[in-house]
């Protein structure tokens, strides 16, 4: 016969066999007196199980709690490379707009002191150059830039 304890968490198991000389029915009352010592021995097994229980949601709760710090850590990190690679783009237009308000003031300047039907021709061509390029506002792109705190969900 054997007997154990029903709770996961207290582990607790007691075999009772038959002799030839003894029979499980006249093993009977040792048996419910056994059983009756291990009661205490089983409820400070399921306190301890319980207690276990509690101290492993408490790693887990601080565990979690980590891993969440960590995630928003590296969602911070991750937004303000992408806020700075978005500026760095923008810098880069920037850049090309200069240079290109820069040859076409030049190219105006130059055309101006050209005869009416050279200057013309020149101005014509200027400005589909313009259309090829279209806004070279860098203003208009810097307002969609987002910042690090735009970027984060």
């Amino acid at each position: 016969m054997q007997a154990y304890s029903p709770y996961p968490r207290a582990k607790w198991v007691h075999r009772w066999k038959e002799t030839k000389g003894r029979d499980l029915s006249s093993q009977i009352n040792g048996i419910v007196q056994e059983l009756e010592r291990t009661v205490v021995q089983i409820a400070r097994l399921v306190e301890e199980g319980e207690r276990q229980i509690e101290l492993e949601r408490q790693e887990w709760e601080v565990q979690s709690e980590k891993w969440r710090r960590e995630e928003d850590e590296r969602r911070a990190a991750k937004a303000l490379k992408e806020s700075r690679d978005e500026i760095l783009r923008i810098i880069d237009i920037w850049d090309k707009a200069k240079r290109i308000e820069q040859f076409i003031a030049d190219i105006e300047r130059r055309a101006a002191d050209l005869p009416d039907e050279d200057r013309f021709s020149i101005l014509e061509r200027l400005k589909l150059a313009r259309e090829l390029f279209g806004s070279v506002d860098t203003l208009e792109r810097f307002m969609t830039w987002r910042s690090p705190e735009e970027h984060s969900p």
